[in-house]
């Protein structure tokens, strides 16, 4: 089975009743500081166009929408059909279905790591944005990230996924890192609620931090 077709069998069947909605308040907290780090570096606006690649059931979908125009596009029916936003796109990354520069925006959090070309997705993101390209995954170097990548088939592809990979990968492509942030200990759909006041304060620069966010320019 390619890594394509195991992906689709995963999350077109994925227990979905597990998936917390975007305004869980570990949700919030777990989305917040990538935004914020994201407005400290570039502009969003109310006219600010943005496309969230491999959106899913909305964590960041939904937080964006409040700030500027977004446009939610993952290749799972299931997934999207828990989304909240209303623009959506059922599509996949590696072919997307607009017209170069089409958004001021490029964006995709947890996606590159399921894929089996994430180059391929990078470059039709780089594609369709104008200026901006922002990647967010899974840090390996999280101890508890790597026992989970490791021992999750689906996951497996996040076992090389460190800071300096995904630099290079961007690089690779022509793209200019304007910041990166390295941080947090949140986990969406893991965390426990009562943990919350504990862990949202260790969400500084530190390289074990669980997510590594990397704003790029073209």
């Amino acid at each position: 089975m390619t890594q394509y077709n195991l992906q689709k069998k995963f999350w077109e069947n994925h227990n979905i009743i597990k998936r917390r909605h975007p305004s869980h308040p570990v949700i919030k907290a777990y989305v917040a500081p990538k935004i914020q780090f994201i407005q400290k570096n570039i502009p969003l606006t109310k006219d600010t166009t943005l496309l969230d690649v491999g959106c899913g059931n909305g964590f960041f979908t939904y937080y964006f929408a409040k700030i500027c125009q977004v446009t939610g596009l993952d290749f799972s029916k299931q997934m999207l059909s828990i989304n909240p936003h209303y623009r959506l796109v059922y599509s996949d990354a590696e072919n997307l279905p607009f017209s170069d520069e089409s958004f001021d925006i490029t964006f995709c959090a947890s996606l590159l790591h399921h894929l089996g070309d994430p180059g391929k997705a990078i470059q039709e993101m780089k594609r369709v944005a104008k200026k901006y390209i922002i990647i967010s995954e899974p840090n390996r170097n999280n101890p508890f990230l790597f026992l989970f990548n490791f021992i999750r088939k689906e996951e497996r592809g996040g076992l090389k996924f460190t800071k300096n990979y995904l630099l290079n990968l961007g690089r690779n492509f022509g793209l200019k890192d304007i910041n990166c942030l390295v941080a947090g200990m949140l986990f969406p759909n893991k965390t426990p609620s009562i943990l919350l006041p504990i862990l949202r304060n260790l969400n500084f620069r530190h390289p074990w931090g669980n997510c590594i966010t990397i704003i790029f320019k073209k």
